[in-house]
């Protein structure tokens, strides 16, 4: 399997996670700093050279527990 299969793979395993993480938290409003803990953990997975791509995934997870940045 190539690096560019593996890293789709990869990034949209993380984003099935992040869908699951809010699904819960939508049944129980959360708080900021528990949000953003569950969501760094799928930020982090994201190369740290990327930064726009670390900026809107982490924008568009928080968003997802009802928080805006």
């Amino acid at each position: 399997m190539s690096k560019t299969a593996l890293l789709t793979l990869a990034l949209a395993l993380s984003g099935t996670m992040m869908f699951a993480d809010a699904a819960l938290a939508a049944k129980k409003k959360i708080t900021y700093e528990q949000a953003w803990a569950r969501c760094k953990k799928h930020v982090d997975k994201i190369a740290g050279d990327q930064h726009t791509q670390r900026s809107t995934a982490g924008a568009s997870c928080m968003k997802r527990f009802g928080y805006n940045i």
